[in-house]
């Protein structure tokens, strides 16, 4: 058997059929869901933005975007919920 028409990699799921199970699957949701908004979500989703590409370089170079707080007061509002009431109760005893 040959290969799937679209993946080029996979083996035809039938002789005479074209693609394999995968692109099959693929077919049949750009089919219900319509092929546009397939490609809009695919591009969406799986390609990467400059702005992601920057973050995920900088990321991989150890280096942040954005310095952490350090301010206690800012810091507060970032901790659980649960935590701040806590808190709250052992400063009252």
């Amino acid at each position: 058997m040959g290969y799937c028409y679209f993946c080029e990699k996979e083996q035809r799921e039938t002789w005479g059929g074209y693609w394999c199970s995968g692109c099959r699957q693929i077919k049949n949701l750009a089919n219900v869901y319509g092929y546009d908004r397939v490609l809009t979500i695919l591009k969406e989703c799986c390609i990467r933005n400059e702005d992601q590409l920057e973050k995920k370089i900088l990321n991989r170079k150890g280096l942040e975007l954005n310095k952490k707080i350090v301010d206690e007061e800012s810091e507060f509002h970032l901790r659980r919920k649960s935590d701040r009431i806590q808190q709250k109760e052992i400063t009252k005893m």
